[in-house]
């Protein structure tokens, strides 16, 4: 567990995977170009980050049974070069079922991961789809274990085949082993809209006919300066979960305004969402609106199965590691300490350390970059391992070639466009005049940066607003309040990715004729110091 966690295990932490809204806007502007060819059922808590920058990515295309397939663009750039350079197992299997044809092209392992290159052929026209799954994925072992299998298929239009990448945990590590791979049903995707009457406001019960999402209910809508922000329950099965990604268009004028939809957490089989439209309180009231999500169009019937022997030895042969030094410079200016370079057939890792504290500031990097040879590659921070208290820390990347002696390649790591998370409550407080339902204004300035504050009752609670136009100031999170010199916090609300650039936390039990103090608590800027280059 990260050491400022245990630190400060009394605050009630945020939601650390949806905290940095750069950084989730970008993965989903990168997932949004990759959602048809998702698969809605088998939607993943996050994105693998090597599928999210590989896809960008553009190297030589192999030739598999004389088929030439560009599996770089669906992220497969890791496992073709493995492939080419005599790692893993190329095939040319088939197996037909309900008129389909499935091929398994290529096998790939690196003791952590085995990924596995599918092609589909079928004589229908898949151009009326948005996307494709297949609905049930197993891997078992010549001893009889058995495991799932995750993969995702898109449509190519250059070979008119469906192409995925399918993965499951490594069990060949370096040994010889007979698998059976077995998939069923082919499941066809398509976009499905149904038409609003404009300007639904809280407490609007919305039925939509539709037996997937049978009702909408909105919660709440509140303007920001010139946004406006929408949180409304969807009616779902249990199973659901949101894989049918439901969620609300706005259009003016004939011009549809994104937004990206947040599941929020909620008991119950309901969908909880959460959607920052750029429209004023006006443009709200005359916009058109549509309730949007992914239904099953079509499904066919079948199994297809592969039997196959894998190799993992020249794999596990291939698997490069080196110790790292930290400097002292490089970890007080990144909070990091590296620990090891490891590169495998699939990708190259950084295993890192995280140290800090919130009071001294968490640093994240919205950038991370590794020259390899003359190349740069964009990767990103990662998460590996089944247990939440041990999960090993790491920045990932896709190697851009592969090197038969990896101990010569010069390597260096670049973290740049930092964010800093800050909680201090040693200093940092102003007193609060007695609140009212009146709002009161004061402000206050922390790391060069002046945060607004907007402080008033409402229904017996006390509200307070934080924002701040102070340039790199990227939010406060959670406030912290001293009445009578005992430190509370908010009540914990779930918030969206999205920033509306005001922060609203909400105080119960506020004796309002006692000593209030205010204190920014968890709050983020950028910080362009902490940029660092170090040669691994």
């Amino acid at each position: 567990m990260s050491q400022y966690i245990q630190k400060d295990k009394h605050i009630p932490q945020p939601n650390y995977d949806s905290m940095w809204t750069a950084i989730e806007q970008e993965a989903y502007k990168r997932q949004a170009n990759l959602q048809p060819s998702r698969t809605p059922g088998n939607r993943m808590k996050v994105v693998p980050i090597s599928i999210l920058f590989s896809c960008f990515l553009l190297v030589g295309i192999p030739v598999f049974a004389g088929v030439t397939i560009n599996w770089n663009k669906i992220g497969g750039r890791s496992v073709t070069n493995a492939l080419n350079n005599g790692i893993g197992q190329q095939y040319d299997l088939k197996a037909s079922s309900s008129g389909v044809t499935m091929n398994l092209n290529g096998v790939v392992s690196d003791g952590e991961t085995m990924k596995m290159l599918i092609s589909l052929d079928t004589n229908m026209d898949l151009t009326h789809y948005i996307g494709f799954a297949t609905e049930r994925n197993t891997m078992t072992n010549e001893s009889g274990a058995t495991s799932k299998v995750q993969g995702y298929l898109e449509y190519d239009p250059e070979t008119q085949k469906l192409i995925g990448i399918y993965e499951t945990p490594d069990t060949l590590k370096d040994s010889k082993k007979d698998y059976r791979f077995e998939a069923q049903n082919l499941i066809f995707y398509r976009n499905k809209d149904i038409p609003l009457k404009s300007n639904h406001q809280a407490g609007d019960t919305i039925l939509t006919g539709a037996a997937q999402y049978p009702s909408v209910h909105i919660d709440s809508v509140r303007q920001a300066e010139n946004q406006t922000i929408v949180r409304y329950r969807v009616a779902a099965s249990p199973s659901d979960s949101g894989r049918g990604n439901p969620h609300l268009v706005v259009s003016i004028g004939g011009q549809e305004k994104a937004a990206i939809s947040t599941l929020m957490p909620n008991e119950g089989s309901d969908l909880f969402i959460e959607q920052v439209f750029n429209v004023t309180e006006g443009d709200w009231k005359d916009a058109s609106l549509r309730f949007s999500y992914i239904e099953e169009a079509q499904r066919i019937s079948g199994t297809w199965a592969f039997d196959f022997k894998a190799d993992g030895k020249k794999a596990s042969e291939a698997i490069y590691a080196k110790k790292l030094n930290t400097s002292p410079e490089f970890q007080e200016k990144t909070g990091v300490t590296l620990e090891q370079l490891v590169v495998t057939p699939l990708d190259i890792q950084i295993l890192i350390d995280e140290e800090g504290s919130l009071k001294k500031g968490i640093v994240h990097y919205k950038t991370a970059q590794l020259v390899v040879g003359d190349k740069t590659i964009t990767g990103g921070l990662n998460l590996k391992g089944d247990n939440p208290e041990s999960y090993q820390h790491l920045f990932q990347f896709e190697s851009p070639e592969w090197y038969k002696s990896w101990s010569d390649v010069p390597m260096k790591l670049i973290l740049k466009d930092a964010v800093i998370e800050k909680r201090d409550t040693s200093n940092n407080w102003i007193t609060l005049n007695k609140p009212e339902q009146e709002k009161q204004f004061t402000k206050l300035t922390v790391d060069g940066c002046e945060i607004q504050f907007t402080y008033y009752t409402e229904g017996g609670n006390l509200i307070v607003e934080s924002t701040s136009k102070s340039p790199g100031f990227k939010g406060v999170n959670q406030t912290t309040l001293r009445i009578n010199g005992k430190e509370v916090v908010p009540e914990i609300t779930p918030k969206g990715m999205v920033s509306t650039g005001t922060n609203i936390d909400s105080y119960k039990d506020v004796p309002f004729d006692g000593k209030i103090e205010l204190n920014p608590g968890i709050y983020k800027y950028s910080d362009p110091s902490r940029d660092v280059e170090v040669r691994l």
